[in-house]
């Protein structure tokens, strides 16, 4: 297939330029096919503006990145005022927040991957594909694209087909501009209501976006304002303000039931969609695009791994999805213990038990072993550029490879003869700092890897 790209990435958001990106990067030839095409003031045409966390940083260091952002000041810092579970604050501990303007940021990481030797075709549409030795991509320009892989970035309405799991409850958001507002503070705004939670936050040039999150069945933009007047920190703001055109789009947290296939992969919002409430979105998407990235790399270059890959990148999603929506559901289950009715309980219904072992003291005199219900696996870690085997533990279907930089498998390989909890951690010392050695060994018996002697 001399004349076919190693990759063809449909969408050319946040997930599909990282990816598109990365992978030039790795030396991989790419087409990145994307449907608008208007100025950066507007680009893409999706979001105005998200909050993000410092969990962004990382993602830009990756793709080298984190200066051509930051020091243009596309992430703008960013305070915020929570009225949740009958409180006001300012949480502050949850470390640095920041606002970003999509249009421009979008458009220096799909600039980056332009600049990469990524073939950026603008705008274009996929009407089809075929797949036989390699894709066969039709656009709407009348070329026809050949692919070893294809890369669906096309955000919830997805390119490639696929069930949608959805993993919390049906949630549309409606949101609108509103220009004239009274600019008190640069803060984000979050708030509980009785039925509906709020998020508003400043845009360039004096305007404000509110978005109001709803039960699918009171979604309509004829409510949007009626709702924003019960709101005590928002509608104070907008009350005299001119409200642009009110969207509703849908908010609900999905995962994709095929996220991966031997020979195509979905990336951001067409792999997993999170829980609004974490504000971790656009973050999600580069996660996924990154190691997106790795699988395909080592599906391309290393076949017989290709299995390994594909787990892996399951596994991550599926990692992901847990974390956030246990996250989501205990700040939902705080409000729920001031207004207990049906929005906020069966938001709040997802479990979130500790392990059975955490919080109980590890007497040092303790003997010790490895749980019986322990296997030793084989699974996929990512490193580098690939994803490579290595020895994992699974324990009621969760995978552990690794911790604080150690091989689970090796740590707990080593304990033989029913050990004391304290000749463990000596033993553990010899291969790494003691306080880390203690740390792991309260980390192996929360999550019940290691067990008491009988």
């Amino acid at each position: 297939m001399p004349d076919a790209a190693d990759v063809v990435v449909i969408g050319g958001g946040p997930a599909g330029s990282t990816l598109a990106l990365r992978l030039a990067q790795l030396g991989r030839r790419v087409v990145l096919v994307e449907k608008a095409l208007v100025e950066k003031a507007t680009f893409p045409g999706r979001h105005a503006c998200e909050s993000l966390t410092g969990g962004v940083l990382p993602l830009l260091d990756a793709i080298g990145l984190r200066s051509r952002v930051v020091e243009p000041g596309l992430l703008s810092p960013l305070g915020a005022t929570v009225s949740w579970a009958g409180q006001l604050t300012r949480p502050e501990a949850h470390g640095p927040g920041y606002l970003v303007d999509r249009a421009p940021f979008d458009s220096v990481l799909l600039d980056a991957a332009r600049e990469s030797g990524v073939r950026v075709l603008q705008p274009a549409r996929m009407l089809d594909r075929t797949l036989d030795e390699a894709w066969s991509i039709r656009l709407d320009t009348g070329e026809v694209l050949r692919s070893k892989y294809l890369a669906d970035a096309g955000g919830r309405s997805r390119a490639l087909n696929g069930a949608k799991v959805q993993y919390g409850i049906r949630t549309l958001a409606m949101y609108a501009c509103w220009s004239g507002v009274e600019q008190r503070d640069g803060d984000m705004l979050v708030e509980a209501g009785e039925s509906e939670w709020y998020w508003g936050a400043p845009l360039p040039g004096g305007k404000f976006n509110a978005m109001v999150f709803v039960d699918a069945e009171n979604a309509g933009p004829g409510l949007y304002r009626e709702l924003l007047r019960k709101s005590r920190l928002l509608w104070p703001r907008l009350a005299n303000a001119v409200c642009g055109p009110v969207r509703v789009c849908d908010a609900t947290p999905f995962v994709d039931g095929t996220p991966v296939a031997p020979r195509s992969i979905k990336v951001g919002d067409a792999a997993v969609s999170l829980d609004p409430l974490s504000s971790q979105g656009v973050q999600a998407a580069m996660g996924t695009a990154l190691h997106a990235a790795a699988v395909i790399n080592t599906i391309l270059d290393r076949p017989d791994d290709a299995q390994f890959a594909m787990n892996f990148y399951r596994k991550r999603l599926k990692e992901s999805t847990d974390f956030h929506s246990r996250a989501a559901s205990r700040f939902y289950r705080e409000q729920l213990g001031v207004c207990g009715n049906d929005f906020w309980r069966k938001r709040a219904m997802v479990e979130d038990l500790p392990p059975a072992t955490a919080g109980i003291p590890i007497d040092p005199h303790l003997r010790v072993r490895v749980s019986e219900r322990a296997v030793f696996v084989t699974v996929g870690v990512l490193k580098g550029p690939y994803i490579e085997r290595e020895q994992g533990v699974e324990l009621g279907g969760k995978v552990s490879a690794y911790f604080g930089g150690a091989v689970v498998a090796d740590l707990l390989r080593v304990l033989n003869g029913s050990p004391t909890a304290i000749e463990v951690v000596q033993y553990w010392s010899r291969k790494m700092p003691k306080a880390q050695a203690l740390q792991t060994l309260h980390w192996a018996w929360a999550e019940g890897l290691i067990e008491s002697v009988i």
